[in-house]
């Protein structure tokens, strides 16, 4: 096969990821014609895109599979905090190498994903370029009057996180400075940058209870400022009540981890309380909505100030 044959190398590596849940996401034809053919049955549908571009999202010199798999993460995030159910993705990929070990590698990178999240590839494009960047299309489902907004937080809601946030940061660092040896803390943070969990279950299980919902992709400061914003409405948060590792300032302002932020009228805590018990989640309460608007953060009875606030890809 030669290498630059764009074609036998996308029916030979790419053609069939995750066909084995065609069926279970409503994929009538796949890859191989001018686009896949989906059946909605009756669903309201959400489509997304992401791009994760070398050295703006991962290191130029990071292993494909490890390129082809966090793409996905970083991509199919949005779904669940809209309260989406996955359907399928659709992946192009700008490559500078032609090298068939590296493309077969980024292959392996896609199909370990869609076994993880039990989910098709129906299609994508294949171009040489200069600097490697992968194109994430997500499609998902949700009834309209089921669909979680980001402008959907009203006055009181409780403010809640998923997870620890500051691990994405540290794993970076440790991505880059390519140590060895590393002790159980440190394989949770490179895993957590190189291969972020994404909550597919918790998404859907919030609808009907929260307000409002983001993915925590550029930081939680910038994000639930997005809520806030779209939402005409302020926030307080707590320090004491955020799980956090390293500098607290790179925690909630970097981003990276994928955690979702969600907000949650008083009437509602119940059942959230038992989604997160049956989901084995740790409920994370972190502040409040306020008709006040900006997003105050305290320490104790103490307001802090912070110098950044989210990452910026224009920074």
């Amino acid at each position: 096969m030669k290498e630059s044959d764009e074609f036998l190398v996308l029916q030979k590596y790419f053609k069939n990821l995750g066909s084995q849940f065609n069926d279970s996401s409503g994929i009538l034809i796949g890859p191989g014609d001018d686009a896949g053919l989906f059946s909605s049955r009756n669903k309201d549908l959400i489509f997304s895109t992401d791009v994760s571009t070398s050295k703006v999202h991962f290191p130029e010199d990071l292993a494909p599979e490890l390129i082809a798999y966090r793409s996905c993460c970083v991509a199919v995030s949005d779904i669940p905090a809209c309260g989406g159910t996955l359907k399928w993705l659709s992946i192009s990929l700008v490559t500078p190498s032609k090298e068939i070990s590296w493309l077969r590698a980024f292959a392996k990178g896609l199909r370990l994903f869609t076994r993880t999240y039990q989910v098709p590839i129906i299609g994508g494009d294949l171009v040489k370029g200069n600097e490697c960047s992968v194109s994430v299309g997500v499609c998902g489902e949700v009834d309209y009057d089921q669909f979680i907004p980001r402008h959907g937080a009203k006055e009181e809601d409780s403010i809640y996180v998923s997870g620890t946030l500051g691990f994405a940061k540290l794993g970076l660092k440790l991505v880059i400075s390519k140590k060895k040896d590393l002790n159980s803390a440190e394989k949770k943070y490179r895993n957590k940058f190189l291969k972020p969990k994404i909550h597919t279950v918790l998404g859907k299980n919030l609808r009907g209870i929260a307000n409002s919902c983001i993915d925590i992709s550029d930081g939680l400061i910038g994000d639930l400022g997005h809520i806030c914003k779209q939402s005409n409405l302020g926030a307080k948060i707590y320090i004491d009540s955020i799980p956090y590792e390293g500098s607290f300032e790179d925690a909630i302002s970097w981003g990276d981890d994928y955690e979702l932020c969600f907000t949650v009228p008083k009437n509602k805590e119940k059942r959230l309380n038992g989604v997160l018990k049956r989901l084995k989640i740790k409920k994370i309460k972190i502040g409040e909505i306020t008709k006040d608007k900006g997003i105050k953060i305290f320490q104790g009875a103490e307001k802090i100030h912070l110098n950044k606030k989210s990452f910026n890809h224009f920074d």
